[in-house]
């Protein structure tokens, strides 16, 4: 191979996305929505046909909604209304969530890819497969980029570059940014497969044995996946055969369901990481790259999804000097807490799938009937479904008044009367990516001044009470951010007191000095 080092011409971008897993191609799109130019650069020749993800959650699909393109994914998945919790018999009911569409959803990773792949490169993002990163620098100015591609070695100059590229992260790697957890102590195993003996509704199956879970595909496609307590201790060892899979399945199960023309077969080990931060300077972390840990209730690709969500926006708004600093420093402070809440769920879940002894037995009969207490119910299907994030912090208003409990959340459980302008889901108001000041009350909230509004969109609705969650009942204003989390809340019935203070919470979001929107 030659190591001739070259500039390739045009391949210049103000970001450069490293990997096209599904957060790296949603982080490209919603760059691009905001008018940001982006290259994804992906080693591999194409998609992979096996599917690491095969449940999309709730708060995915609401993600989606926010820009309109939830229907393109609910027209290949199959939706479940309910999911589990480390296999404790009392399922995780989705319908209390306060999602926009209240169930997980079925769905082959190889399709999502294929979709967010075709809205991000529709939108302008350029992707370049078979361009591996070497290695990177970077100064105050930029970074450097080297990438092998066609036998050669070339350099790529950007502004900011992201890593979406898996738990052995090269960006991270050549960051500098340590991934300090622990290692595997337990293996599972998986396979897709056609069933002749398809279940009518998701297995759930534990014994002695171990236990075993399927979920479907579509077009007699199954994951069938489990936890052996034979072999769950020997680490992940040779190849799994079909043979070993059907034994397993028997072991637990009773019958091997039919299965046959497998897929993929594979074992995985809960081995829990997070990156030390998610930012060194103009590198930037997301996804697998920045946490690892057991794939327990499908929160992995849901988990990085949120962080592009999360970050797209703000880092559009650095390169257009939109924000300062500060804004996107706050990508790791809100981002880190969530991806730790999902790592120490997903443990305890191993230790719930793992259970082998009688005290560990007894240990899950007692989370499942505590889990038949709606309240714990639904606690958890929200965080599972990806409600539950750590709220974020929040400062008070300017008169020392303390931030309302809606600040920092996720919009979740406010239905508007059809007929207004938002129709029934506010996410619908999001389509541009830009904020929302959403009045509730009939009466608008006075136009903050030009050097604040600029970044916002207002509008006015009324609340369909009947569906709406009772912390809603009272708001009369509320700042929702363009990946949809609250940033603003109130109660007060005087307009002009709240166009204060929504205009102090801009100008602390996004920081004093910043380029007019124009710009």
């Amino acid at each position: 191979m030659s190591h001739d080092i070259r500039t390739a011409p045009g391949a210049d971008a103000e970001v450069v996305v490293v990997g096209a897993g599904p957060v790296g191609l949603w982080l490209a799109a919603e760059l691009r929505l905001r008018g940001v130019s982006v290259l994804v650069l992906e080693k591999s020749t194409a998609r992979d046909p096996r599917s690491r993800a095969v449940g999309m959650q709730a708060g995915t699909l609401d993600t989606f909604v926010t820009r309109g393109v939830a229907e393109r994914f609910l027209e290949r998945g199959i939706p479940v209304p309910t999911g589990h919790f480390g296999a404790a018999g009392t399922r995780l009911d989705f319908r209390g969530v306060g999602a926009v569409h209240p169930f997980s959803l079925a769905l082959d990773q190889f399709v999502t890819e294929q979709l967010l792949e075709e809205r991000a490169t529709s939108m302008g993002a350029e992707l370049r497969r078979e361009q591996e990163l070497v290695s990177l620098t970077q100064d105050e100015e930029g970074v450097e980029l080297v990438v092998r591609a066609g036998g050669r070695h070339l350099t790529l100059h950007t502004g900011w570059v992201v890593g979406c590229d898996g738990t052995r992260s090269t960006v991270r790697g050549a960051a500098g940014i340590d991934f300090p957890g622990s290692g595997s102590t337990l293996t599972g195993w998986l396979a897709d497969v056609v069933l002749e003996d398809r279940p009518e509704e998701p297995l759930m199956a534990r014994g002695p044995a171990g236990m075993v879970l399927s979920a479907p595909l579509g077009d007699g496609l199954y994951r069938i996946a489990g936890i052996s307590t034979a072999t769950m201790r020997h680490g992940t060892g040779a190849p799994l055969t079909l043979a070993e899979v059907r034994e397993r399945t028997r072991a637990v199960v009773g019958h091997d369901l039919g299965m046959h023309a497998p897929r993929w077969l594979s074992q995985y080990g809960n081995a829990t990481r997070q990156a030390a931060t998610y930012r060194s300077g103009r590198v930037l972390l997301a996804g697998d790259a920045a946490h690892m840990f057991f794939p327990a209730g499908g929160q992995g690709m849901n988990v990085g999804i949120q962080d592009a969500a999360n970050l797209g926006w703000k880092l559009a708004a650095t390169v257009r000097g939109r924000a300062a600093a500060t804004l996107l420093d706050s990508y790791d402070t809100e981002r880190r807490p969530a991806a730790a809440a999902v790592m120490e769920n997903t443990r305890a879940q191993a230790a719930l799938f793992a259970a082998d002894t009688p005290e560990q037995v007894a240990l899950r009969d007692v989370f499942s009937e505590a889990l038949a207490q709606p309240e714990t119910n639904r606690l958890w299907a929200r965080r599972v479904a990806g409600f539950g994030d750590p709220r974020h912090a929040t400062a008070p208003a300017a008169d020392g008044t303390p931030a309302h409990p809606l600040a920092g959340t996720r919009l979740a459980g406010l239905a508007l009367r059809s007929g207004t302008t938002a129709g029934t889901a506010p996410h619908t108001l999001l389509h541009d990516g830009t904020m929302v000041l959403l009045d509730l009350d009939g009466r608008h909230t006075p136009r903050i001044g030009a050097a604040d509004c600029d970044d916002v969109a207002q509008h006015a609705a009324a609340v369909d009470h009947e569906a709406t969650a009772a912390p809603w009942h009272d708001i009369t204003s509320v700042l929702i951010r363009p990946d949809a989390r609250i940033a603003w809340a109130s109660t007060d019935r005087d307009p002009r007191r709240r166009a204060q203070g929504v205009a102090a919470v801009v100008r602390d979001m996004l920081g004093e000095g910043r380029r007019p929107a124009a710009a």
